[in-house]
């Protein structure tokens, strides 16, 4: 049972009776390239630029750019550093650092990785347009924040490699997918290592109160984004919750997200575990079922514990009254959590896969949700710019959500409004074609074969 994110690019699940055999392989084709649109944005070639030793020079010797990072890599929220370093310790490491006369490569790459993730948060929240060349310099020196990768993963296990690599993991994510996987498989061998699922065996080897709290905050840190990893890839996560005996930390200021984001972690899988394991393949129809409702019950109230305005995520409206960035930046992280756990708790119940495993008005059913949700996508995705759609990482969704529309008209006899939608995905990727490299001919062409199939 193929339960990824982007299971719906997989050839072998789809029914397009309405094409020939000659246009479902063109399909098959066009989805492949479309579903390759964000890594290819991701590629940054620095193999001209050197590697030295020391920390990047681009902010070690200048106060006021080192300052800036600095403040927008901590006050930047959801998904950030400051989940699981405070700014007191980083300031301890950044004077360690200092009185160093020479480097290590756990200092060098933590600070390098913190300063790189607190460039592109500066970025972001630059009202002024931002030109291409800039956009390029961040991913440059993300980059540059992960030359010493090899040398942290061999270091010695410890709370601070651990912190590193949790560091690292925030740049690798948008830039280098071998090297992000490499990352989060060396910290969970590291918490394990470690013994941070277990609460006694923490407080033995941190007696420092301060040092526990950052040890637990790292591991569900961990969990979070590693949950997130492996459900979106389709595989079993690493770790799971049912064994870490302490629970995640609350939230420590109004506007701390991590309590909401590792209870997303929790809430994707505990219904992959309702859902996709072996035993809950096996599974009565009418049992089935039931976990469907009672993974769509457990998503809808970790929605429901937002604020008032970020309720509405599964709406097209929901940005329209929020106008502060940091406000839009949590709504559209929250947003594309909410849709994608859509995805992987629905997709693989539409297609031919789902034969004989749920009656026809549930696989219709989840059907009518997986095309809501890619129509609530590319709307929202139609009234916001580039930048945010890039900085919130939002282009393999609005891919998943083009490929989801045109099923909804290759496959449903009365679609709903999807041929519009197709067209709000063409404007998406026509004005994201302006400074980048994407598949545009690929969905306009999309676009051309449902106004065909639908006509005829």
């Amino acid at each position: 049972m193929n339960y990824s994110f982007k299971a719906i690019f997989s050839a072998w699940d789809r029914e397009l009776d309405k094409l020939s055999s000659i246009q479902q392989e063109e399909i098959d084709q066009i989805f492949q390239r479309i579903s390759q649109a964000q890594a290819q944005l991701s590629k940054v070639d620095v193999a001209d630029e050197a590697v030295h030793d020391g920390y990047a020079n681009w902010y070690w010797n200048n106060g006021a750019l080192m300052e800036s990072c600095r403040a927008a890599c901590f006050e930047r929220p959801k998904s950030s550093i400051s989940n699981f370093l405070t700014i007191l310790y980083f300031d301890s490491l950044v004077k360690e650092a200092r009185s160093r006369p020479q480097a290590s490569s756990l200092l060098t790459s933590l600070i390098d990785s913190a300063m790189a993730f607190g460039y592109q948060a500066h970025l972001a929240s630059t009202p002024r347009f931002l030109c291409l060349e800039e956009r390029k310099q961040a991913d440059r020196f993300s980059r540059k924040a992960l030359r010493f990768h090899d040398d942290v993963l061999r270091a010695p296990n410890s709370l601070l490699k651990m912190q590193t690599i949790l560091a690292m993991s925030t740049v690798s994510e948008q830039i280098d997918e071998t090297i992000h996987s490499e990352l989060l498989t060396c910290a969970v061998s590291c918490a394990r290592a470690l013994k941070l699922e277990s609460r006694e065996f923490m407080q033995g080897v941190n007696p420092n109160s301060k040092d526990r709290d950052l040890a637990r905050r790292a591991l569900w840190y961990l969990y979070s984004i590693e949950v997130h990893h492996s459900l979106g890839r389709g595989i079993s996560p690493a770790l799971d919750h049912d064994w870490i005996d302490h629970p995640p930390p609350g939230a420590c200021k109004e506007t701390d997200c991590f309590s909401l984001q590792c209870l997303y972690a929790i809430v994707i899988s505990s219904a992959a575990k309702m859902l996709y394991r072996q035993q809950a393949l096996r599974q009565s129809l009418a049992e089935r079922e039931e976990r469907l409702e009672t993974a769509y019950g457990l998503l809808s109230g970790w929605r429901n514990r937002f604020p008032p305005p970020l309720q509405e995520i599964h709406k097209q409206y929901v940005l329209q009254a929020l106008t502060d960035h940091p406000t839009r930046r949590r709504a559209l992280s929250f947003f594309r959590q909410y849709h994608e756990a859509i995805f992987i708790i629905y997709f693989p119940w539409t297609g031919s896969q789902s034969g004989g495993k749920v009656s026809e008005d549930c696989r219709r059913k989840s059907m009518d949700l997986c095309v809501n949700s890619a129509h609530v996508v590319l709307a929202v995705a139609n009234q916001i710019s580039c930048l945010e759609i890039l900085d919130n990482k939002l282009l393999d969704l609005i891919s998943v959500s083009i490929c989801m529309t045109f099923l909804d008209v290759a496959t449903s006899e009365r679609p709903k409004d999807s041929i519009s939608y197709l067209s709000m995905g063409c404007g998406i990727y026509g004005r994201l074609n302006l400074d980048n490299e994407v598949p545009l001919a690929d969905v306009l062409e999309l676009t051309r074969m449902a106004q065909q199939i639908k006509g005829g």
